[in-house]
């Protein structure tokens, strides 16, 4: 069985809230600010953790930046009508992902006082780890010729959990995804009984029989900080598998009982191809919470 877990770049929503204050034209995220009439606060960045301000993103993290007390419109029986383009770049100026015009179906306005606009992003495909890039995100007024134009350069690595060690064969993603949250896991912590998975896409580099098959050894454990082996599964691929699934996605799933558990938990995941003997390695600490 093969999961497939793909990320959307770009979501756009209105949260709806009181703003109080004057534009200070204060930027609160490191930032390019380019604007003419609409202002704001401050813009500020979460992810679920809590608030963030930082340049360089795992691949598979969510943010939200959130504009505060938007103003500037052209009202329309008090009502404001905005707008918002996002778009992102690669370092050669190449434009990656597109969306424009969000706000495009949306017939409703809103005061300003009960405007919030904010931006979610999701780190993953095309961008890819180890690579550099530059988001632009665009608000606009419907009914005038305002505009708050956002560019902030960022870039995407590798989860800095995983302890990753490879012998002849390759990958190009490599991450944690919870599916009870319905996101990547970027910090140690986890909940008892969560479903978290081991993700990895575009493996390479093993043998492929006459019939398509890969034939591989993979293990998964986990080991509590005294040592104790919580669980241990010694052969995940019983049978050769498919190549062409392997390349686009191979998983591993976990999950840790409630029960007396010293932090952290060790997982180990190790997969070998048994024909050549080339190999891979990760390993990682969770904190139960």
């Amino acid at each position: 069985m093969k999961l497939n877990y793909t990320y959307l770049l770009l979501l756009i929503s209105i949260c709806f809230s009181c703003g109080n204050g004057t534009s200070q034209n204060q930027d609160h995220v490191t930032a390019t600010i380019d604007n003419s009439k609409l202002s704001c606060d401050k813009i500020t960045m979460e992810n679920h953790t809590g608030k963030i301000n930082k340049d360089e993103f795992s691949y598979g993290e969510k943010i939200t930046l959130f504009y505060e007390n938007m103003t500037g419109f052209v009202l329309q029986d008090s009502l404001a009508y905005p707008d918002m383009d996002i778009f992102v770049t690669n370092k050669k100026g190449d434009t990656v992902l597109s969306q424009k015009n969000l706000f495009k179906n949306t017939k409703e306005a809103y005061t300003e006082k009960d405007l919030n606009l904010r931006s979610k992003l999701t780190f993953a495909t095309p961008m890819m780890p180890k690579n550099s890039y530059q988001m632009h995100i665009n608000i606009s007024d419907k009914n005038g010729d305002g505009y708050y134009n956002v560019k902030k350069d960022f870039s995407i690595v590798d989860n800095p959990l995983l302890k990753t060690k490879t012998v002849g064969l390759t990958y190009d993603v490599l991450y944690l995804y919870s599916q009870t949250r319905d996101l990547a896991i970027i910090d140690d912590k986890i909940s008892p009984n969560e479903s978290v998975y081991i993700l990895l896409e575009n493996l390479e580099g093993y043998d492929v029989d006459e019939n398509g098959k890969v034939d591989l050894s993979a293990s998964i454990s986990l080991t509590d900080a005294k040592g104790k082996v919580i669980n241990e599964v010694g052969e995940l691929f019983p049978e050769p598998v498919s190549a062409k699934d392997l390349k686009d996605q191979l998983y591993a799933s976990l999950s840790i009982t409630e029960g007396s558990i010293d932090n952290p938990v060790t997982c180990l995941f190790k997969i070998r191809d048994k024909k050549s003997d080339k190999s891979f390695e990760t390993s990682f600490d969770l904190t139960v919470e």
